[in-house]
């Protein structure tokens, strides 16, 4: 029990920090810079919202820690159905499951935010867009809307490439779930 309450302050700190604005020098010497290439940040995004209306998301909580997915992205959100075992020991992939349409595979969002919080309780399950994913979580709350000027936007993060801000009210990790699935993909195979 105490290693969970550990690894969970460890996850708090750290989504603190990325709320916390890095310290800017009031005067830093002028650097003459010179643009070869432009290259858009890998983690916007696909579908960013309007700077003019709040998008919706919902509220998932894994370990302790409340991330925000786009409801865009959502397909359906259901309670716990029992899952076919999984086919590979990475403590991400819970198992999988069969729905009408197909197979989705699921993965404990706790082990995504760290493979020590893995096994954290889970009572919902969070179908996503293709119905090819689905998160094991928490969620207790309706749908929130965010608006994209509040949210602090990361830039080119290559840890959690799949975390694509912060909202300070609610305050919770803001989710990218494209670049999720293509994390999960990488991390778990076809």
């Amino acid at each position: 029990m105490r290693a969970m309450q550990d690894a969970e302050q460890i996850v708090a700190d750290y989504l603190a920090d990325l709320l916390t604005p890095a310290a800017v020098p009031k005067e830093a010497p002028a650097a003459e810079v010179k643009v070869v290439a432009f290259e858009p940040w890998r983690n916007t995004p696909t579908s960013a919202p309007s700077r003019d209306a709040a998008c919706r998301y919902l509220l998932c909580v894994a370990a302790g820690v409340k991330l925000a997915v786009p409801m865009a992205d959502v397909t359906h959100v259901i309670p716990m159905p029992p899952l076919t075992a999984p086919s590979s020991s990475n403590p991400v992939c819970l198992g999988r499951w069969r729905h009408p349409s197909g197979e989705a595979r699921v993965a404990d969002l706790a082990a995504i935010l760290s493979p020590d919080l893995s096994g954290a309780p889970v009572m919902t399950l969070v179908i996503l867009q293709g119905r090819n994913w689905a998160l094991a979580c928490v969620v207790d709350e309706e749908p929130v809307e965010l608006s994209p000027d509040t949210i602090q936007w990361r830039r080119g993060a290559a840890n959690r490439p799949w975390l694509a801000g912060m909202s300070p009210e609610p305050k919770c990790g803001v989710v990218d779930t494209t670049a999720l699935i293509e994390w999960l993909e990488k991390e778990l195979g076809p």
